[in-house]
């Protein structure tokens, strides 16, 4: 799996997280577009990690 691969998915994971945070006013809603925000960066970070350690 290319980087090109892992952010565009992430970036995708990322605003749709983000969407769903300044549309539902409803909290638990809102703390889970949080939390989906969030798993993009993690999968981002994991991502490149595989990325830059095959470089070697």
């Amino acid at each position: 799996v290319g980087h090109q691969f892992v952010l565009l998915i992430s970036a995708s994971i990322f605003c749709i997280g983000a969407v769903g945070f300044l549309i539902r006013k409803n909290p638990l809603i809102m703390f889970m577009s949080v939390e989906l925000m969030l798993n993009s960066v993690n999968f981002l970070l994991i991502g490149y990690s595989n990325f830059l350690q095959s470089m070697d």
